[in-house]
Formats: C-alpha cells, sequence, structure tokens
C-alpha cells in the first residue's frame, strides 16, 4: 500500500490512548486498542510523521486489561464479515470507484489497477463478478 493509502487507513482507525502520568513533568500515552494501527504507523512511516489519535479516560489500573479486551472484542465482532459478503462489499466499493476516480484505484495501491490484479490481491475469485468495469 501506498503511503497516502496507509494514512488515510490511520485516519479511519486511530489509534486509541490513554495518559499514563509519569512524575510531576513526563506524560505518557499509552495505546489500548486499534494496536495494529499503531504497528503499521511505525513500521511504515517516519517517526517525524504525526497521527491522529482517540483520546479516553485513564482506566484504573485493575482495569486496564478488561477495558483493552472490551475493546479488542467490540471491534472484532463488529469486523465479523463473512469472506463471502466482505468479497462483494470490496468489490463493489472498488467497482464504484474506477467508475468514479479510477486515479484514486492506483494511489491506493498499483495492484487496484484492473479487476484481475484487485481482486489476486485481495484473494477474491474475479470469476464471482460479472461485468467489465475498467478504470
Amino acid at each position: 500500500m501506498s503511503e497516502k493509502a496507509i494514512k488515510i487507513y490511520i485516519l479511519q482507525h486511530p489509534p486509541v490512548v490513554y495518559e499514563n502520568k509519569r512524575g510531576k513533568n513526563h506524560t505518557q500515552l499509552l495505546c489500548i486498542a486499534n494496536l495494529l494501527t499503531l504497528y503499521i504507523a511505525k513500521r511504515c512511516l517516519s517517526e517525524s510523521d504525526k497521527i491522529r489519535v482517540t483520546l479516553v479516560d485513564a482506566p484504573l489500573s485493575k482495569n486496564t486489561d478488561s477495558q483493552a479486551l472490551s475493546l479488542a472484542l467490540s471491534a472484532e465482532t463488529c469486523h465479523a464479515i463473512s469472506p463471502k459478503e466482505l468479497s462483494h462489499y470490496i468489490m463493489s466499493l472498488w467497482e464504484n470507484l474506477a467508475s468514479s476516480d479510477p486515479k484514486a484505484l492506483i494511489t491506493l495501491s498499483e495492484k487496484f489497477n484492473n479487476k484481475s490484479s484487485f481482486c489476486e490481491a485481495v484473494g477474491i475469485n474475479r470469476r464471482n463478478f460479472y461485468g467489465d468495469v475498467k478504470p
């Protein structure tokens, strides 16, 4: 994915952090949810890049694990889409973007430039989708 696509993803799924006070003048931000986003940002962006985060109230120290698990479970449950439904959804997104702004597809990934390479990149069977929409 391009840097622009990574930044779009991070904007949609900002890390959820809380302030952990360390002494008089030092506050540390600790990530409690959307850890994958933080990992992607650290791996793919430069250290000088800034990203948007969601700041939440610090949990009681005894509730930190529980809050992190609750956030993770709710996110995973909400994202639990079967592969069959997901393939139609993302193909629909690709087709709409191919029709309205084909250059945006290339901005996301060079592999999104045509239906075959898009389907291969995301692991879906292109034969399940009819019609010849081209960017």
